[in-house]
């Protein structure tokens, strides 16, 4: 892998570290914001032991060969049918036949496949034949459940040590992390931020919470500068699971994932932002880009969305998953609130 770039964070310039070989690319946080709706686990403490009894059948540990080197990863088995959920920088240097699995509580050097990639997303889906491992499907939470300072928990192959758990908080919500750069942009959308480690080999590992559910896909851990890409500092990314498993579908059906838009720039309008601000639960645009749906069709800065088609919409999140169930060129009803009135307008779908 190869250095994309760093920016400025704020004040502070950091570097973000990901992928099995350490690889450095650009930090760029956007707004942020505390989480919708308290899951059962929030304010009490991680049995971290029973999360790793639950999360190890799940966890497997990627090892990729390709004309670039080789590195290892971390992914989470999605269901009977051998497909696994990792970040696509972990597989995107992998020649053909070059991509082996090993199970944490299972079979070793299991030949995998490419069933999907998306670059745009740092999303990847590899598949193993069912009939050859014994396969545990890994629970699924909720992501947009989350609240900043809820005890989480991550799981992965740090450095090629297989099988190892680390946990932390939920730091911040709602981070926009650039991963890309030139031609290739990426984006971790709309990403957890938490101070669990996690460091070089555990990017597509599962973030989960205190029941062992999936809430994300460990993706990133930032470094300050100068220190040389050492271990972690506590500022570590994953992406929402709601959103990853809604493209994790996608590549798992048509082997691609479609990026369709309304063309806005939100924030999640939390609990805590509702009652200091009068605003209502949504997503609250920020920017709205030129010559796409949402502008097109009147939304502008200020308006928080708060409903797409039937879908209600409390948080980014949810938006971003129901403007999934358009294809481009759809139209959809999106309800919004302006100055403290609803209204509802229609918009055209846009792809990416």
């Amino acid at each position: 892998m190869t250095s994309r770039g760093r920016i400025a964070v704020g004040a502070v310039v950091l570097a973000l570290v990901v992928g099995g070989t350490g690889a450095v690319v650009g930090l760029l946080v956007g707004s942020d914001s505390g989480g919708s709706g308290v899951p059962a686990t929030a304010g009490t403490p991680c049995d971290v032991t029973e999360v790793a009894a639950q999360v190890f059948p799940s966890l497997v540990t990627i090892t990729v060969q390709g004309a670039g080197g080789s590195g290892t990863g971390s992914g989470s088995v999605l269901d009977t049918q051998g497909n696994i959920l990792t970040n696509d920088h972990v597989i995107e240097t992998a020649d053909a036949g070059g991509i082996t699995v090993d199970f944490a509580r299972g079979h070793a050097r299991v030949p995998a496949r490419i069933v999907g990639r998306d670059p745009a997303t740092d999303l990847a889906v590899i598949g193993v034949a069912p009939d050859a491992v014994t396969l545990t499907p890994i629970a699924v939470g909720e992501s947009a459940a989350l609240v900043v300072g809820q005890p989480v928990v991550a799981a992965g192959s740090p450095l090629g040590l297989t099988g190892t758990i680390t946990s932390g908080t939920v730091s911040a919500l709602n981070r926009y992390i650039d991963v890309g750069q030139g031609q290739a942009p990426a984006t971790l959308i709309n990403a957890i931020q938490t101070d669990a480690a996690i460091n070089p080999g555990n990017s597509g590992g599962p973030l989960t919470d205190c029941a062992g559910r999936q809430v994300g896909v460990n993706s990133a851990g930032a470094q300050a500068p100068g220190t040389g890409g050492g271990g972690s500092i506590g500022l570590n990314f994953a992406i929402p699971m709601d959103f990853a498993r809604s493209v994790a579908d996608q590549l798992v059906r048509t082997g691609r994932a479609g990026h369709p838009t309304i063309g806005v720039l939100a924030v999640t309008v939390t609990a805590e932002m509702a009652t200091a601000t009068g605003l209502p639960r949504g997503a609250l645009v920020e920017q709205v880009v030129t010559g796409l749906g949402a502008g097109r069709a009147g939304i502008g800065p200020g308006d928080v969305i708060t409903r797409i088609g039937t879908a209600t919409v409390t948080s980014v999140d949810q938006m971003l998953v129901a403007v999934r169930g358009y294809d481009p060129g759809d139209s959809a009803q999106v309800g919004y609130v302006r100055n403290g009135s609803q209204s509802t307008t229609t918009i055209v779908v846009g792809g990416q």
